[in-house]
């Protein structure tokens, strides 16, 4: 998985806003996308390209956490890689998230 392009934003010593790491964590999707929690559809409205085609997203996800940026407000950005796929495993992505930090933890959900 390739992370996104630091090259124009420095990791310094001095009032640090960017941190590299590489670490497994794993992603509240529903809180992501809030859409995932409510079922808006009934699945046998929908068309089986659809439901074959789709990007499947799961309520939680492992993924790799590559960096922490600072916000202007003093917050701080989680950036995580997370593969994704359609739901007959036939096309693959890498979803690059930008992520509050309640949204992820290092230990699988219960």
């Amino acid at each position: 998985m390739t992370g996104p392009d630091f090259s124009r934003w420095p990791e310094t010593s001095e009032y640090r806003t960017r941190y590299s790491i590489d670490r497994q964590v794993w992603v509240d999707m529903v809180r992501v996308f809030p859409g995932l929690g409510s079922c808006t559809r009934r699945q046998d409205e929908l068309a089986l390209w659809i439901k074959s085609g789709g990007v499947r997203l799961e309520p939680w996800m492992p993924g790799r956490q590559v960096g922490w940026l600072r916000r202007a407000d003093g917050g701080w950005l989680a950036v995580v890689l997370l593969a994704a796929a359609s739901a007959n495993d036939a096309s693959h992505v890498t979803l690059q998230l930008w992520v509050e930090p309640d949204v992820i933890k290092t230990d699988p959900p219960a």
